[in-house]
């Protein structure tokens, strides 16, 4: 019925449209789902009322899991695409480059007044305690536990390179990352060692150096490492590029549809993800457009 009163030239209304669109899924009428997000742009609202990011984007994301038809995928991708907009996906802040060294950056791997050492792929590394145990919950531990005996005590780091663990130190001796230099080669394995560490500033500085070389390539793999070593902000920053490049992606190789469509992340559903990103980016952009309140005028007592 509805889309025969479409065809005599009433436009859709948001309600009906959206009304439309989940019993055609409902029934799995495919040709019909088409139609209807062809004309999608005919029923976006220009200031993207609640109704269409809280009922209308999980209906469209719902169609998106479960379609099997890649033109049905494609449609929706451009949707998302359209949704998301061209303006640049916000970027993630280093805010641990005016941080004051913690100690003199000589005594980095320095023997004088050493108190630990480490020992890193068969080599040692000298450390200094009241550095590390005010800056790494993780190495805190480790230098409170029955893995520190000895005289002094020495400690076996594994799965870590050793220059890498040189890199950890600098930033806790430097007390931040504004002399760090690193290899864009490095910069994944660094991510890994400052999650594994616990030191939220290296974390921080990685993620912001990884999401200046994400692109079509690496997408996924960057993705992937977000999740794993509890990077937020990448995590955020990939779904935003995973959503501003959707068709393109989806046309590329079959990475990203097996990223999207395949078996789940541990924990992890990278479509819930996206849906909550692109809701966020929507909103965010309501909040600019749309005029605060105006300040009541004030009042000057009467004398």
């Amino acid at each position: 019925m509805t889309l025969e009163i479409r065809k005599l030239g009433v436009s859709w209304t948001l309600h009906c449209w959206m009304c439309t669109l989940a019993t055609a899924h409902e029934h799995h009428l495919e040709n019909m789902i088409d139609k209807l997000l062809q004309d999608f742009l005919q029923v976006w609202p220009d200031d993207c009322s609640t109704q269409f990011v809280d009922e209308c984007l999980p209906l469209l994301f719902n169609i998106f899991r479960y379609s099997k038809n890649e033109g049905t995928i494609l449609l929706l991708a451009d949707i998302f695409q359209t949704c998301f907009g061209w303006e640049s996906i916000k970027r993630i802040r280093d805010s641990t480059l005016s941080g004051g060294a913690r100690i003199d950056p000589k005594f980095v791997n320095n023997a004088e007044l050493s108190d630990v050492q480490f020992r890193v792929e068969g080599r040692v590394f000298y450390g200094h305690k009241i550095v590390l145990v005010t800056s790494s919950p993780r190495f805190r531990g480790m230098l409170s536990s029955k893995l520190c005996e000895g005289n002094p005590p020495i400690v076996q780091i594994n799965d870590i390179r050793y220059h890498i663990f040189q890199l950890v130190m600098q930033f806790l001796y430097n007390g931040g990352c504004e002399t760090l230099e690193v290899d864009q080669n490095d910069v994944l394995e660094l991510m890994a060692a400052a999650n594994f560490f616990q030191l939220d500033g290296l974390l921080r500085f990685c993620e912001a150096q990884c999401s200046d070389m994400v692109d079509l390539d690496n997408i996924v793999s960057m993705y992937i490492h977000a999740k794993v070593y509890n990077a937020c902000q990448l995590m955020e920053y990939c779904q935003g590029f995973l959503l501003q490049n959707m068709v393109a992606l989806l046309t590329y190789d079959d990475s990203v549809k097996r990223l999207l469509f395949g078996k789940r992340l541990h924990n992890h559903d990278v479509l819930a993800g996206l849906l909550l990103t692109l809701q966020a980016r929507i909103k965010d952009r309501n909040n600019i457009m749309r005029p605060g309140p105006k300040p009541l005028p004030s009042t000057i007592p009467v004398k």
